[in-house]
């Protein structure tokens, strides 16, 4: 119960307003009384010092007549009890040695017990001819008395003294009810205080309330809301304030934000992936780029361990070679999971104030980059060895005619007809490599004609109709009656499936099938209509792990054989882009011993431009 009013008192400003309040008033009241009380003793004292004094002086004449002559012990002890009863006073009456002579309250027999008072304050004053004045418990009565003694005087000459006592209570018997009426009023002053300071308290502290309750708002993150500002006090100027800086903490904010979301925009946009992690190795901030890179979903980065968020071993190492080096460092890595790829990573420092020193992290996909450069280099050995051959045998047979002539001319004509196949082959490189580079680079313009995809097919046929008859290969069509025209370049598709058929031929065993077969198919989710032209060989086939390259620039799967048969290794990969050049799609299938199937789809005019 304590605890929770000591916590009431510490957490409401209400509650200490009214102590507050209510305090001061029972300090002020309680000073008023003691201040009344001490008022009311001094005025009691005095009030009796004047009643005994005055008393004194009546008795002065009388005692110092009972002096003059010598007056028995008696009837001084007479005069003393008819002096004390009309004033209730006690009255004492001493020799100038301070032997007290009569008392109003000792019998005359027993004076001779009493001590001498010669040494009481108001004796000495009284023997000094001054009226003497104390305050002090009687030992005799055991209460407290104001003594007065009165010097008795013969002349100029002090011939005794006479002092007068009165308990207080005979003027303080009637103090209790004025006390009890300063209580009860200090018991109202404090209830009015208390109603008044709980009432000042409220009107006081309900803005405060208002105001903290508005700022509790505020720092949840709801700035429409406003302060109170009824007033023209200070409680009105620091609603008006607190208003202001709401406003004004709003468009900070709102800047900051628009700030943040465009840095986020921004390194969100970036190809590369951005990484930062402070001193403590905690990351800071990773874009979409990054995630993607290494895996790692919304809300799993800012914040935790950079051990805990990637997990590779050589980023790790980069990491503690790009703190030690203190510059831009530079690496690549090889990341396998949750993709294969090569990495180039830059770190540069990132200084942060009154942190250790941490590192931007800008990781770079240069993954086709270099598989460019290994296609490029293998490129050129590729042509470099398809180009060495021809040469060498060009170089050497001709060398052969113009040194040492053979003597036979038939030996110098087979010389000259075998430079000419390998011109010719040269030739043919030549020409696909061209062809190729313009594909590749888009410099071929395709002219678009409506075009009948079995007459197209005829015209093909009919160029290897001698060179399967001499391989005895039975060359077959056979084309899906209403199909629509087909868009493209004649030139180019002729090209493209003239390699195709080539390639059937030239890997097709004697007495063996190449069959042509035109039809329509729809794309899936009811797209536009295709045709469908598709090659067939009963060949030896090409392996499975052989599928993937087989349209890359000098891919052989059986290189020895591929040369004999006079190919460049390009066909393929100009088909490719033929196709691709055509909007269409190229898919090949393959079964060792049996044969291979190349589909080439190819989109359709629509409807109204075929007619």
């Amino acid at each position: 119960m304590v605890r929770r009013l000591i916590r009431l008192v510490q957490e409401r400003i209400a509650v200490k307003l009214t102590l507050t309040l209510v305090g001061f008033v029972a300090i002020a009241s309680l000073a008023a009384g003691l201040y009344l009380s001490q008022a009311l003793d001094r005025f009691a004292a005095e009030s009796l010092e004047a009643r005994l004094v005055t008393g004194g002086r009546l008795l002065h004449d009388d005692v110092r007549a009972l002096l003059r002559r010598p007056a028995g012990a008696a009837e001084l002890g007479a005069f003393a009890r008819r002096a004390a009863a009309p004033t209730e006073s006690r009255v004492t009456i001493m020799a100038l040695d301070g032997t007290v002579v009569a008392d109003s309250e000792v019998a005359p027999e027993d004076l001779g017990r009493l001590e001498n008072h010669a040494a009481r304050p108001e004796m000495r004053a009284a023997l000094a001819g001054q009226v003497g004045r104390d305050l002090r418990t009687s030992v005799s009565i055991n209460a407290p008395l104001l003594y007065v003694a009165l010097p008795v005087r013969e002349a100029e000459r002090v011939v005794g003294v006479v002092r007068l006592a009165l308990p207080l209570s005979a003027v303080t018997s009637s103090y209790g009810r004025v006390h009890r009426v300063l209580l009860a009023g200090g018991l109202v002053a404090l209830a009015v205080a208390f109603g008044i300071g709980i009432f000042v308290a409220g009107r006081v502290t309900r803005p405060v309330v208002e105001m903290q309750a508005i700022a509790r708002q505020m720092s949840e993150g709801q700035f429409a809301v406003r302060a109170p500002v009824a007033s023209m006090d200070e409680l009105g100027s620091l609603g008006r304030a607190l208003n202001v800086m709401v406003a004004r903490l709003r468009e900070q904010i709102e800047t900051l934000r628009s700030e943040r979301a465009k840095a986020t925009a921004i390194l969100d946009g970036m190809v590369e992936g951005v990484l930062a992690v402070d001193g403590h190795e905690v990351v800071l901030l990773m874009n979409e780029r990054a995630r993607a890179m290494f895996g790692v979903g919304p809300g799993r980065g800012e914040g935790k361990p950079f051990l805990e968020v990637i997990r590779n071993a050589d980023l790790h190492e980069i990491f503690r070679s790009g703190r030690t080096a203190g510059g831009v460092f530079r690496h690549e890595l090889r990341l396998r999971n949750p993709m294969d790829r090569t990495l180039r990573v830059t770190a540069v420092p990132l200084r942060l104030a009154g942190e250790d020193p941490g590192l931007v992290l800008v990781i770079d996909d240069v993954t086709e980059l270099r598989r460019l450069e290994h296609v490029r280099t293998e490129f050129i050995a590729n042509v470099s060895h398809e180009l060495r051959t021809p040469l060498t045998a060009i170089r050497g047979y001709v060398e052969t005619l113009l040194h040492t002539p053979p003597p036979d001319p038939q030996d110098s004509r087979q010389f000259l007809e075998i430079i000419d196949r390998h011109s010719d082959r040269l030739s043919r490189l030549t020409e696909d490599l061209l062809t190729l580079s313009d594909l590749e680079s888009g410099k071929v313009h395709l002219s678009q004609q409506l075009l009948d995809a079995g007459n197209l097919i005829q015209r093909v046929l009919e160029v290897f109709w001698d060179q399967a008859a001499r391989k005895k290969i039975k060359l077959t069509q056979e084309v899906a009656p209403g199909l629509p025209k087909l868009a493209g370049d004649l030139d180019r598709l002729q090209q493209l499936f003239i390699n195709l058929v080539d390639n059937a031929i030239k890997y097709t065993p004697l007495e063996g099938v190449v069959s042509l077969t035109v039809t329509q198919t729809a794309v899936h989710n009811g797209g536009a209509p295709h045709i469908e032209i598709a090659v067939r060989d009963t060949g030896p086939g090409i392996p499975e792990k052989d599928l993937p390259r087989i349209t890359e620039r000098f891919y052989r799967v059986d290189k020895a054989r591929s040369r004999d048969q006079g190919g460049t290794g390009l066909g393929l990969a100009i088909v490719k882009h033929i196709v691709q050049a055509h909007k269409g799609e190229l898919s090949i299938e393959s079964v060792l011993k049996k044969g291979t199937t190349v589909r080439v789809r190819l989109p359709a005019a629509p409807a109204n431009t075929a007619k």
